[in-house]
Formats: C-alpha cells, structure tokens, sequence
C-alpha cells in the first residue's frame, strides 16, 4: 500500500532521452526532419520559411504576409479553408518573428491527406483577397492600439530600439498608420520572394505514417523555388548609450521596468554557465530578485529575468511590473543583487539547489515527442541538435561558485546596462 505519511525517496535527476530523427531533403531544397511516434494519433507540422520581420521592405508587412495565407486561393475562400480544417478537427496556427516565419498545422494523422493538400495550396496559391487584407489589417491596428496603452509593451519597445538600434529590424518599430499604407501588392510580393521552397524547412512529429509522409513529399515537391535568390540584407547594430530612460505614459497605475543589455548566443562556451548565472539571479520563483523584491520587500507581484539568442545577436533582460512609489527602491535592490553576484560567491547549497531546478527545467523542454521537436527546430538553425542538452547538462552539473562569480564580473557590469522604465 501508498504510505502517505512519509514522502517518497528522491532519485537523481537522469539525462534526457532524445528520439532519433530522420531527415532528408525533396528535389526542390526544402529540408524535411521528422520524428516518428506511433504511439500517437495525431501529428504536427511547421512549416519554416526565412521570411521575418528581418527580410519586410516595411513595417507589417512580413506579418501580414504571414497571417493572409489562409486568406483564400484561386480555388478556396478563406471560409471554404476555415470550415475544411473545422470538419477535420484540424488547428492551423501563423507565426511572424525576427528571422523566420511558419505556419503550424495539428491534425490527426488518419487526416492527413485533405489537410496537407490543403496546406500546400495555401502556401504556394494565396491571392490575398482585398476584402480579407482589409479586415485583418482593421483587427490589427484596433489591438496595436490597445496594445500601447500598456506600460508593459511601451518599455519592452523601448529596450528594442536601445539595444539594436533605431533602424534595425529587431527593433521591430510600428506606429497606428503603419496599418494603413500596407498595399496588397507589397504582400503578394513578400511572399513570392520568402515564402518558397529555398530556405524552407519542414519539421514533422507524432505519428507521421508513411501516408503523412509520402503526402508531404508530393505536395510540397511542388513549391517552386525561385532561380533569382534575393541577397540577405545586412544590418548593423547601433546601439544607444547606456543609461536610464523613460518612456512616459499618462495616467499609469503602475511602472514597467527593464534592465538589460547585450548577452550570451547558444552557440557561445559561456552559455550554460551563464543560464545557471541567470536562473540564479531571476530565473526562476525561488531567485534572489523574487526573494527580495517581490517576498520581502513587496514592491512587485512578480519580477524575472532572462536571455535570448538571436541568429543575429542575443540579449539578456529583467523585467517586472513595479508600484509607481517604489520604482526607484526596486531598481536599487535589483543592482545591490547584481552586485552580489560580482563580489560574493553563490553558496554551495544554493548553487545545488538551483543546478537541479535547471537540469529539471531542461529536461521538460524535453518531454515528449512534440517538445522535442520544437527544441530540435530551434537548435537547427545554430546548426546543432538536441544533443546540445547534454552538454549543457554536464556544464551546468560541474558549474563552481567561481566559474559564476567570473561570469558576473564579465558580463553584468551596471555601466554597461540600460534601465527603462513606462509610466507616469
């Protein structure tokens, strides 16, 4: 019998176990990788082009490109698509970010057929029908400005343009007239020139039978592949001064904080030292910045911090939604925490602690076939595989006080780092 008066034995966390993938690639360059699953009964596809914001002429136009094609084809209406997914219980999702841009469909793998056919038509056959451009732009433009009523977004923009730039794409500016100088023959465009076979990966999991399989190859052998490549276009980082900044907002109940600067790429040696660096400081419920700022002083409800790698750069970043009287506290305690950090050796029993919080961590980015091949769709483009979990595993495992407290010193200088902050 469960004896429930006495908790279980804790066991050592283990090394992930990665699924074997296959890949190979169709007569017209596309990149297909797949993990099987037949224990499944459903499976998943994203289709990833090289087609961000990065490659837009202009504002919104990469993300409108993106979002039309399920807008109609010459042989379907946006509702004839809608209801052909609706029937098959099928879900079709868009997403636009700062290089690359994909469509994701989920669907069970007895369906694969209608639901592939019909992927690939809205891929190579979108028309962007006037009507539906119009009506997504409208809904877009309502939400961006409700979106800049926030603090939250107003400083998240500001800490953009700071840190890449004014003129950079990852800066990502948009304004409300944006949405009203976008011309349907900008979109056609854009997606004729990145939204094709070259540079184009598709990434299956699940039950992807040999059905789903032959079925992708048929369908998307199809997508043409333009003879002119467009060359990638190069832009320089421009970043701002370091320093404080204020982005002021009329009648804000509360004040939007980001501190951060430049940080560490996924392909670089320090990186899994400077996760657990990180995980330390703001990464995770139990970090020094919740423990002090949001536990004992009170000043927020929740405060992080974090770092991302780009294919172009990275960035690291704190962010917290702060009382309006206590901002100038919290910004204080953020960088008395930083600077322990720079001074202090992490103890032995926190480190611990916070070594096996991130080895769990990793291991549910891991868990299940569907996680797996999200993180293995991101690790291509670094031209690496899942394989770099275990090496992050054993870095962070063998981490010393030492090796965190030379990584703070190099890369967390407060003269190096930028404070934003939204509000009145």
């Amino acid at each position: 019998m469960t004896q429930r008066d006495s908790a279980p034995a804790l066991a050592p966390l283990t090394a992930p176990a990665l699924l074997p993938y296959k890949r190979f690639s169709l007569p017209n360059g596309i990149d297909v990788v797949y993990i099987h699953d037949p224990a499944q009964e459903v499976f998943k596809i994203d289709a990833v082009f090289e087609a961000g914001i990065y490659y837009q002429p202009k504002p919104l136009i990469a993300s409108t490109a993106i979002n039309m094609l399920n807008g109609g084809t010459a042989r379907h209406t946006a509702e004839e698509i809608a209801d052909l997914f609706d029937y098959y219980g099928a879900y079709i999702d868009f997403n636009c970010g700062l290089n690359k841009s994909e469509l994701s469909l989920i669907s069970l793998t007895k369906y694969a057929e209608p639901v592939l056919v019909q992927l690939a038509e809205m891929i190579t056959g979108s028309i962007v029908p006037e009507k539906e451009l119009d009506l997504f732009l409208t809904n877009k433009r309502q939400e961006h400005l409700v979106t800049c009523e926030k603090t939250s977004y107003l400083a998240r923009k500001e800490f953009s343009r700071l840190i890449f730039g004014d003129k950079h794409p990852y800066a990502n500016p948009i304004s409300a007239d944006d949405y009203l100088h976008v011309q349907r023959e900008e979109v056609l465009d854009f997606c004729h020139e990145h939204v094709h076979a070259c540079g184009c990966r598709l990434m299956l999991c699940g039950n992807v039978s040999e059905t789903v399989l032959q079925t992708v190859i048929r369908e998307f052998a199809a997508l043409p592949c333009p003879k002119a490549e467009h060359p990638v276009p190069e832009y320089p980082f421009t970043p701002a001064q370091p320093g404080r900044y204020h982005v002021t907002k009329d009648n804000a109940a509360q004040t939007s904080l980001r501190i951060g600067k430049s940080g560490v790429r996924l392909n670089d040696p320090d990186y899994a030292h400077f996760l657990l660096l990180n995980t330390v400081l703001g990464g995770y419920f139990g970090s020094r910045l919740m423990s002090n700022i949001r536990e004992e002083k009170g000043y927020t409800y929740g405060i992080q911090s974090f770092n991302v790698s780009l294919p172009q750069g990275s960035y690291w970043c704190i962010a917290a939604e702060v009382n309006n009287q206590h901002t100038q506290s919290a910004i204080q305690e953020t960088f008395k925490e930083i600077q322990r950090l720079r001074t202090e050796p992490v103890p032995e029993e926190e480190l611990n602690l916070v070594k096996n919080f991130l080895h769990g961590d990793l291991l549910r980015e891991l868990d299940g076939v569907f996680s797996q091949s999200d993180a293995l769709k991101h690790k291509l483009n670094y031209n690496m595989d899942n394989s770099i979990y275990l090496r992050l595993i054993r870095e962070i495992t063998t981490a010393t006080p030492d090796d965190l407290l030379r990584l703070a010193q190099q890369y967390w200088n407060p003269d190096e780092m930028y404070v934003v902050t939204a509000s009145e």
